[in-house]
């Protein structure tokens, strides 16, 4: 769907120059999204050969079994080990990470020792089954983790957008989004930028950023005029502002700057919003 124009869905603005409505927006899916880059804990590599890069012989690890709450085990094609003059490990060929109910792939994937820092490349796609059945896949061509920081960052190929879905174990269809480019800290921060859209059977979602903010509980979506256009749920219509944000505890949605758009409630279709 493309996003709406302003001259044929837009009229007027909503309370003056900001709208508040309670609500469950759909801008969930996007908290869940940047939530699933979490922080990734150390990891052991296991792979069905093994070389070692540096003058010491190789050493073949028999890594332990490890709960899945507190890590998991890289496998690859192939595991170079390298002792000089950094330590460094080196995964080639279908790399794979396994944590519980959330898997990472990649073609390719370096562990720096000394600064802790991960990169992966190569297909990078991060898939999580929710409690619900639901899936969430994430991908992308590069990536980047910093395990001491908890700092990361995902882009996609040759300049383009990564995409990510929803996918309902049964249902209606899922929901699908791109950006240019995720960046995450934790579980605190994490934010979208460059073409943001998510889209689906219930709502549709533009704008140039989103940042969400776990201590404050709220996502905010910026720059460009971002859109949200709903078309389910407890209410119907298209909202344009500087800024729109979902927050929780209650979840509501708040549109501010410049406001414009239309909203129809479901529980009193006489009342409208312009």
């Amino acid at each position: 769907m493309r996003r709406p124009q302003s001259s044929t869905i837009f009229s007027g603005t909503v309370s003056g120059h900001s709208a508040t409505l309670d609500c469950k927006p759909f801008l969930i899916f996007l908290i869940l999204i940047v939530l699933v880059w979490a922080a990734i804990p150390s990891v052991q590599g296991e792979t069905a050969s093994s070389r070692d890069g540096g003058p010491s012989p190789a050493v073949k690890r028999e890594p332990p079994p490890l709960p899945a709450v507190v890590g998991g085990v890289v496998r690859s094609k192939e595991w170079l080990v390298r002792r000089a003059p950094q330590r460094e490990e080196e995964f080639i060929g279908e790399v794979s990470y396994r944590q519980g109910p959330r898997i990472l792939t990649a073609d390719w994937a370096l562990l720096r020792h000394a600064t802790q820092i991960w990169n992966a490349r190569g297909h990078v796609k991060l898939d999580e089954t929710l409690k619900s059945g639901d899936r969430i896949a994430i991908n992308g061509e590069e990536a980047q983790y910093d395990q001491k920081t908890k700092r990361g960052w995902l882009i996609g190929a040759h300049g383009g957008p990564i995409s990510f879905q929803r996918l309902p174990v049964a249902g209606p269809p899922p929901d699908e989004g791109t950006a240019q480019r995720l960046e995450w800290e934790g579980q605190e921060r994490a934010h979208l930028s460059g073409g943001v859209h998510v889209g689906g059977p219930r709502a549709e979602l533009w704008g140039g950023a989103a940042d969400y903010d776990a201590l404050q509980q709220v996502l905010t979506v910026s720059q460009d005029r971002p859109v949200l256009h709903v078309m389910e749920g407890g209410w119907t219509g298209a909202v344009q502002g500087t800024t729109l944000a979902a927050l929780q505890n209650p979840d509501r949605f708040q549109a501010d700057g410049q406001t414009h758009g239309w909203i129809k409630f479901k529980d009193n279709p006489e009342k409208m919003l312009k």
